[in-house]
């Protein structure tokens, strides 16, 4: 245990170990030697405050879901479409596609929920609180916007954060994800009616064509 016997500390330094060995090697390499090596904690000191490595777990992904929690909580709340999303940006390279400890243990935990129902369940109420969560700061900044829309942005920001951990963690670089953000912070805009359509002085709107297609409109 901890030189000091402080049973709080000792029970942190169990969870912050466990979560650099998720980070590193994945939530398989967790073993209760790995563990016990890497805290620098004997077999009795680890077992005094878990009783299986399921409960190690289980903990690891409680402690990382309120410290996103708090994270996201911490930012302060949009006055506009626009400030909204500035913060999903932020959200987005900030607290998910980062190269922390933290972030890369919870992807690792978001490919174990393919086969494991408790972290399904989890994760997936960490998903719904943080799509309550925005779907209240986008009302509150949408007058005029339908329920059914403000709904379906919410909805493809979650995909979409989703899509973008994936490609940070498969190794694509920065750059091309924010670029890949910005593609899709467009089309956010354009459903949150934030963008005017480019029309021809006949109010038609003008569409460019495929060479091809002009030629078969000639025949």
């Amino acid at each position: 245990m901890c030189p000091n016997g402080n049973a709080d500390l000792t029970r942190s330094l169990i969870l912050n170990s466990a979560i650099q060995i998720i980070s590193k090697d994945g939530l398989s390499a967790l073993t209760a030697g790995r563990l016990i090596e890497q805290a620098d904690i004997s077999k009795g000191g680890l077992y005094h405050h878990f009783r299986t490595m399921k409960e190690v777990e289980a903990e690891v992904l409680e402690r990382l879901l309120h410290n996103l929690s708090l994270q996201i909580s911490a930012y302060s709340k949009p006055e506009s479409k626009s400030d909204f999303l500035d913060l999903i940006e932020k959200e987005l390279f900030e607290c998910f596609i980062v190269g922390t400890d933290s972030s890369r243990a919870l992807f690792a935990f978001l490919s174990e929920a393919v086969n494991n129902n408790t972290v399904q369940v989890m994760l997936r109420r960490m998903m719904d609180d943080i799509s309550l969560q925005r779907l209240q700061q986008l009302m509150a900044v949408s007058t005029g916007v339908t329920h059914a829309t403000l709904h379906n942005t919410v909805q493809i920001i979650s995909t979409m954060q989703m899509g973008l951990m994936t490609r940070y963690f498969i190794a694509e670089d920065i750059t091309s994800l924010k670029n890949y953000w910005k593609g899709c912070r467009g089309v956010l805009e354009e459903l949150l009616g934030m963008t005017e359509q480019v029309v021809l002085e006949d109010n038609v709107a003008e569409f460019p064509i495929s060479s091809e297609r002009a030629n078969l409109s000639r025949l």
